[in-house]
């Protein structure tokens, strides 16, 4: 059994340190979610002793994978995800957070992992304007066409042909 596997008994164990014990990942997940920054001090070097992996191995899998496991993906709404930054950052020029705000708004009825909301935010604005800017350079270089034939004219005109 892999380490993965036992950080939801060493969660507990830690949670157990404020009478706060739980006995369901989601019921731990909900507790931690709760606590206050100073109350999880330490939470990551506490799993590291219990389970010997290093504290920012531990701390990287609980925020990118095990925290997952408990929020809707953001996957299914990708292409509204970039309406809404197209919307509310690019034209209106909010800030990433406002356009979270109104998509977490518009889905009260789900869950979703802030943390991996602002990535997929921050990725959609990241290429919206890389897209924004390529249609800039396409727009500006329509310019103009030269046949085969011109271009041998003006090279002969300009003595440039041999």
């Amino acid at each position: 059994m892999n380490w993965q596997q036992h950080l939801p008994h060493f969660l507990n164990q830690f949670l157990a340190q404020f009478g706060l014990s739980q006995n369901e990942p989601l019921k731990i997940y909900q507790v931690l979610t709760r606590l206050s920054p100073a109350e999880k001090r330490g939470l990551f070097d506490f799993l590291s002793q219990q389970l010997n992996v290093e504290p920012s191995t531990i701390k990287n899998f609980y925020h990118n994978t095990w925290v997952k496991q408990f929020s809707e993906s953001p996957a299914p709404y990708r292409s509204e995800i970039q309406e809404l930054v197209r919307e509310v950052v690019v034209v209106r020029g909010e800030e990433v957070r406002e356009a979270i705000q109104v998509f977490v708004a518009r889905h009260p009825e789900k869950q979703f992992n802030l943390r991996q909301l602002q990535q997929v935010f921050n990725i959609a604005k990241y290429r919206t304007k890389a897209e924004d800017a390529s249609e800039a350079r396409t727009e500006g270089s329509e310019g103009f066409s030269v046949s085969i034939d011109q271009c041998l004219l003006f090279q002969t005109a300009c003595g440039m042909q041999e």
